[in-house]
């Protein structure tokens, strides 16, 4: 089946936009999809350079990357993957670009994108209600000033596509940002139940 770019969605949302999906694997973004191998696109060193380790519970690994060559739209890319994984299968998967400027505008290209997707992935997937989340542990602020804006999108199956703005307090000093992501259900549960327990 022929992949979806979120390329796509940033750039005009012009020309050739594909009437649907069905899989979330047909999404990708800088050219990578969930199921694909880090070593693609990454080498084994750059893999292990950019990883971090801020999640509680080990089962995945999270690596973060940015201004790369090879990336056309984003300006950060960040994906985990199982720690013990050989192949580093992608199973999680985000494109981030900076709003430090006006947040307002990453609210404007939030809401753009939802609707492309939403009629991309049609019956596929529920739409979640947009939310507003003030929590240390989704913006990393332990001041609970900042702010996180959600749109999530549920395929049958539990895996999920999100796009987020980040709006951090000036006392954080955090980067504004737009994250547009993919994840797998397994990947997702292990945020909602262990990654931070």
């Amino acid at each position: 089946m022929k992949r979806l770019s979120a390329y796509l969605f940033l750039v005009l949302f012009a020309l050739q936009t594909p009437s649907w999906a069905d899989d979330i694997r047909d999404f990708e973004i800088e050219g990578m999809s969930l199921g694909d191998s880090a070593l693609d696109f990454f080498t084994e060193r750059q893999i292990k350079d950019n990883s971090f380790d801020y999640y509680n519970d080990k089962l995945f690994t999270p690596v973060q990357t940015q201004h790369l060559p090879f990336f056309n739209t984003y300006d950060g890319l960040d994906f985990d993957f199982k720690t013990n994984d050989k192949d580093y299968i992608i199973h999680a998967l985000y494109g981030t670009i900076s709003y430090q400027e006006n947040i307002k505008d990453c609210y404007k290209k939030m809401d753009e994108i939802s609707l492309v997707m939403k009629e991309l992935f049609q019956d596929n997937v529920t739409l979640a209600k947009k939310e507003v989340v003030k929590k240390p542990s989704r913006t990393g602020d332990p001041s609970g000033k900042s702010k996180a804006t959600y749109i999530s999108f549920w395929f049958d199956n539990g895996d999920r596509a999100s796009i987020s703005c980040y709006d951090y307090s000036e006392e954080y000093g955090g980067l504004d940002s737009l994250i547009v992501g993919v994840q797998t259900k397994e990947q997702n549960d292990f945020l909602l139940e262990k990654a931070y327990k």
